[in-house]
């Protein structure tokens, strides 16, 4: 480390415009590269690779040619929805979603047409024979004589279509469902185009004035990705004018005269009107009841500038009109660009290293601009008190570097080594999340102490030698009003250090019990805007209507064996006891699930009783042994399937694959209506149920969207505990090692990780007690959580360490330490936590709850770095005081602070 920082510094005061010449090189090439890092399109690649749920799902959609389903929620303003005009409206949304222009990937199953009305039994009475109603009481009377006409497999199908008021007596009910079945595809992109295609043909379709239609898919969720990127766009924008205004108030020089005081004022009066402009249309909104509505339909583009705007005013006001303000407009935006810089390289470098960005990596910038404030803040804090201390510009400098370089180098080191752990980790969006991460650190670091100090050595040496270098109102530590409100909390380590950490011992207690009830939840839905009418359709479909999903099982291996066929038998004979599949009584009285399966399209071909039934294939059956729905172990079915494939080959197509060697695969899609809540239960029941096909030599697997969702969150929950033990025991481990080597006290290092520990519980811990799920944007707290925690730690023990070497005992040391670098971290924090604070405005709820455990998170991180261990330290002084054994090696500290170590 000693070498390290003496180079950075020598670099810094004898190179400046090369440090910066370098910087800039370096940004135009990483920057270049920079944009292209965009989001993943397959974002649960990056988090289960290798499940074999996620690897049956892509098999199955490029083998079977898998479908999607849009529904349609019909409402009535009369409160019925089976009436003559809610009929009208099914014929236009049939004939306009046919003559759209993704008419083309419409799927008409053998008894399921494309676009499913819920007045299916309507439209076979009349194709029966019925005139079409031309009254209510009319489409009543057919409803209910065309539903029993259908055969029972069916019935229960289309009364789900039916909210659950539903009274098929009278056949009326409240809302009513239609399906729009079309075809798939790997092209995330383009199944969102079709996605918002058929929606686009639903809301033109022409219909009675009484009547609405309101289409929802999963695909919509993200198919139409502009409000989304609108809304971070507008967050991330709000957060930085923030931070901007915060700290142009922490870098403030005090101005001289009243006159210079009006301008700082009417400055941060132009700031705070041009944050409100920022926020106003996102609150107008979350609050539609407070704000006009206009204010929320306001476009992002100028509001942004019109936000902009009043900020270079007020910068610009500044610079010409007061010095001392000029240097408070410098500090600030050279932050902020440097902060930037450290971004592009981060993200060019991820480009170069990975291509794609993982959904984790995106929360990357937050963690740079947290550790880029704090950096920024010490280091100019620290150069300010030696230039009011009478330094020279390039003393100053050199001191600052070589002191809180020090601290920065081991809070660097810490932190990035700590995320490198991940590298090893088996997912892949973990992985890439710790390398970027101890990347961005690296290059925070190395911006702030060589390309920050250099662009201040030039300014500051410039009105060095024309001696206009003015230090009036750069003072620090007493006399700002932060500085001395931390620096009064040193009561506590002082005179009640032991009880303060048991009560903060007591808390994390509390947090490690409520953080065990923690939940996993997540849903897609979650990332629609609470305002947005598609979250409100799904959430009416979701509660009113059992409505099934698709769950498929892929059985894959020799599956024309009758071994194999008596296996898949038994198991969608079992399949039938598995809790949320749906379920139908046949008129012998058995039980079936429902669905499109292999073994239900072959008895519906090998059943002599149905109409669907295959002379064909009954006398291959019968060749090969059939018996009461079962063959012979040892019987060869391959001439059944090319019977079946050859009677019927669009209905085979779906549901048995084959290649040069046979046929290889067999596919089960069941009606379920687990929804996201039961996906893991009902995973595992299916998973039993075909276990059976394991004797036959055969592999399944169950799969569907909500299946795959949970087990991204579950991977992600198992791997963040062992990225999170993993990340901490490095940093503390590396700490050890510092603190031996530098003071000859290795506890020290624990004495640091401890508080990390407890905030890190203490998040998860209120997480659980206010019902905030753990999900992908939540599980990034944690890594949050330990990269700005660490370096507070480390700047308050390597503070201690330097005002021991000053003050005769602890308590004075504690005191000092805490008004300086207590203050400086009061200021980061406060900075950081008012701008991503805003978060909490976003219209989608995982932003809202990341914003708000964000912003504890790091008050957290303060509290702890300003009490909890400032009152560790000083017991474990006074401990080594009170036997005999001076609690610090003043020869080796000396060594290690004044000789730049």
């Amino acid at each position: 480390m000693k070498t390290l920082v003496n180079a950075l510094a020598t670099a810094v005061q004898k190179a400046p415009w090369v440090v910066i010449a370098v910087t800039i090189v370096i940004t135009m090439i990483l920057g270049s590269f920079a944009s292209k890092f965009q989001p993943t399109d397959d974002p649960n690649a990056s988090f289960a690779p290798e499940a074999p749920e996620l690897t049956a799902a892509t098999y199955i959609n490029d083998t079977f040619g898998a479908v999607s389903r849009m529904q349609v929620l019909t409402t009535s303003a009369s409160g019925d929805a089976i009436t003559l005009e809610a009929l009208q409206a099914a014929v236009s949304l049939d004939e306009t979603v046919r003559a759209s222009e993704t008419a083309e990937y419409l799927v008409d199953l053998d008894q399921t047409p494309a676009v499913l009305s819920y007045l299916v039994p309507v439209f076979l009475a009349v194709e029966n024979g019925a005139p079409f109603p031309t009254s209510d009481a009319e489409v009543k009377a057919l409803y209910t004589a065309g539903l029993e006409e259908v055969p029972s497999q069916f019935r229960s199908f289309l009364v789900a279509l039916l909210s659950e008021d539903a009274d098929l007596e009278t056949a009326t009910a409240e809302l009513g469902l239609s399906a729009v079945t079309y075809r798939s595809t790997d092209d995330l992109d383009e199944q969102a185009a079709r996605a918002l295609g058929f929606a686009e043909a639903v809301t033109l379709a022409p219909t009675p004035d009484s009547i609405t239609m309101d289409p929802f898919s999963v695909e919509l969720i993200f198919g139409d990705s502009a409000e989304f990127e609108k809304e971070i766009a507008r967050l991330f924008a709000a957060a930085a004018l923030i931070i901007l205004l915060v700290l142009a108030i922490i870098f403030l020089v005090k101005p001289k005269s009243s006159r210079d005081r009006v301008v700082y004022f009417a400055g941060l009066a132009l700031m705070f009107i041009g944050s409100g402009i920022a926020i106003v249309p996102g609150l107008a909104q979350i609050f539609p009841d407070f704000f006009p509505e206009a204010w929320g339909d306001l476009e992002l583009g100028p509001v942004l500038l019109a936000a902009l705007g009043f900020y270079l005013v007020a910068f610009l006001m500044w610079t010409f009109t007061a010095r001392r303000l000029r240097r408070t407009t410098a500090d600030t935006l050279l932050t902020f660009l440097t902060i930037g810089i450290g971004i592009q390289w981060m993200n060019g470098y991820g480009f170069l290293r990975f291509e794609d960005m993982s959904q984790m990596a995106q929360i990357l910038p937050i963690l740079l601009i947290g550790l880029g404030v704090d950096y920024s803040i010490h280091m100019t804090t620290r150069y300010r008190q030696e230039l009011v201390a009478g330094g020279s510009v390039d003393a100053s400098m050199r001191t600052a570097i070589r002191t809180v370089g020090v601290a920065l180098v081991l809070a660097t080191l810490t932190t990035a080594v700590g995320f490198l752990t991940n590298v090893t980790n088996d997912l892949p969006a973990l992985a890439e999340f710790g390398e970027l991460a101890a990347v961005g650190i690296t290059a925070s670091f190395v911006l702030m102490l060589t390309f920050v100090p250099a662009v201040r050595e030039l300014l500051d040496r410039k009105a060095e030698r024309a001696e206009t270098l003015d230090t009036g109102g750069l003072e620090t530590g007493d006399s700002r009003v932060l500085p001395k409100l931390i620096g009064k909390t040193a009561v506590l380590p002082r005179r009640f250090a032991t009880a303060t950490i048991v009560v903060a011992v007591l808390l994390t207690g509390i947090g490690a019990y409520a953080m065990t009830g923690l939940s996993t939840e997540f849903s897609f839905l979650d990332f629609v805007p609470t305002n947005s009418p598609l979250r409100d359709t799904a959430v009416t479909v979701s509660e009113r209507f059992d409505f099934p999903e698709t769950t498929s099982v892929l059985v894959q291996g020799e599956v024309a064996t009758g071994a194999a066929w008596n296996s898949m038998v038994g198991a969608y004979t079992d399949s039938s006891d598995v809790g949320d599949v749906q379920t139908i009584t046949l008129p012998t009285g058995e039980t079936v699930a429902t669905g499109q399966t292999f073994v239900g399209v072959m008895f519906g071909f090998l059943d002599p009783d149905l109409p669907t039934a295959e002379p064909t294939m009954l006398a291959a059956a019968q060749a090969a042994g059939f018996q009461e729905g079962t063959f012979p172990p040892d019987a060869n079915l391959g001439g059944l399937y090319d019977a079946a494939v050859a009677a019927n080959p669009a209905a085979m197509a779906s549901v048995l694959a084959a290649d040069a060697n046979g046929y290889t695969a067999a596919l089960f899609n069941f009606d379920t209506v687990a929804g996201e809540s039961g996906a893991a239960d009902l995973a595992w029941g299916l998973n039993s149920a075909f276990a059976v096909t394991d004797q036959a030599g055969l592999e399944s697997v169950a799969t569907s969207t909500f299946i795959i969702n949970n087990l991204v969150v579950q991977s992600l929950t198992d791997s963040q505990l062992s990225s999170l033990l993993l990340t901490m025991g490095a940093a503390l481990l590396l700490l050890v090692i510092n603190f031996f080597f530098e003071s000859r006290r290795p506890m020290l290092g624990v004495i640091t990780t401890l508080p990390v520990v407890m905030v890190v519980i203490l998040v998860f811990g209120i997480m659980a007690g206010l019902g905030i799920p753990f999900g992908p944007v939540t599980a990034t707290i944690s890594a949050l959580g330990i990269g700005i925690g660490i370096p507070y730690m480390i700047h308050v023990t390597h503070r201690y360490l330097e005002e021991r070497l000053t003050w005769p005992n602890e308590n004075e040391a504690i005191e000092q330490t805490l008004t300086h670098t207590g203050g400086a971290l009061a200021g980061s924090a406060v900075t950081t936590i008012l701008g991503f604070g805003i978060l909490v405005t976003s219209t989608t709820i995982p932003f809202r709850q990341f914003g708000f455990v964000l912003s504890y998170t790091i008050l957290l991180a303060l509290l702890a770095a300003v009490l909890v261990l400032p009152s560790m330290l000083v017991l474990w002084d006074r401990w080594h005081r009170r036997h005999g054994d001076p609690a610090l090696d003043a020869a080796v500290v000396r060594e290690a602070f004044q000789d730049g170590a």
